[in-house]
C-alpha cells in the first residue's frame, strides 16, 4: 500500500512538472526566462528610484511599439513615456512597483508572450494585470506591446 501511494504521488508531481514546463512552449530556455526576469526587475528598481526613462529602458524604443490602457491604445516610446511622466510628476506619485510574471510562454525563440501582475504602493496604489509581448531585438529583451488594467 505505502509503495502504490509514493507512485501516486511520484506519477503526479511528474505530471505537474511537466505540465509546467510544456505551458512554457516549446522553444523555453532558462537563460532567455532569466534575460526577461532581470529586465523586468532592472524596471522595478528604476521606478523604485524615481527613474520612468529607466525604467522605459525594458520596452521596445520604437514608434511601433504599443501600450494598451484604459484610455486606448498608445503607439510609441515617446508616447507611453509621456503618458507616464503626466500620470506620475514624481518619485512620491510613483511609489514603489513590484512585477510578477504569472505565465510565461515562449512562442519561437524570440518572441514570449508573459501574462503578469503589477502592484504600486504608496500616494496613487494601484494595481492590476498585464499581457505583453517580448522580443529579442538585436539582443536584447523588449516589450513590444504591453495591455495593462
Amino acid at each position: 500500500m505505502k509503495i502504490n501511494i509514493t507512485i501516486i504521488i511520484l506519477l503526479l508531481a511528474l505530471t505537474a512538472s511537466a505540465q509546467n514546463k510544456k505551458n512554457l512552449g516549446p522553444y523555453y530556455s532558462e537563460k532567455e526566462e532569466k534575460e526577461i526576469f532581470k529586465v523586468m526587475e532592472n524596471q522595478a528598481k528604476a521606478w523604485n528610484e524615481g527613474s520612468i526613462e529607466g525604467y522605459m529602458n525594458g520596452y521596445w524604443r520604437s514608434d511601433s511599439l504599443r501600450f494598451v490602457a484604459k484610455i486606448g491604445v498608445q503607439y510609441g516610446w515617446n508616447m507611453t513615456f509621456d503618458m507616464y511622466k503626466n500620470n506620475y510628476n514624481n518619485k512620491e506619485e510613483m511609489g514603489t512597483l513590484s512585477l510578477k510574471a504569472v505565465a510565461l510562454e515562449f512562442m519561437n525563440k524570440n518572441v514570449v508572450f508573459m501574462i503578469g501582475r503589477w502592484q504600486v504602493e504608496g500616494k496613487k496604489s494601484a494595481g492590476g494585470h498585464y499581457t505583453q509581448i517580448w522580443k529579442k531585438i538585436n539582443g536584447k529583451w523588449v516589450i513590444t506591446i504591453d495591455h495593462t488594467s
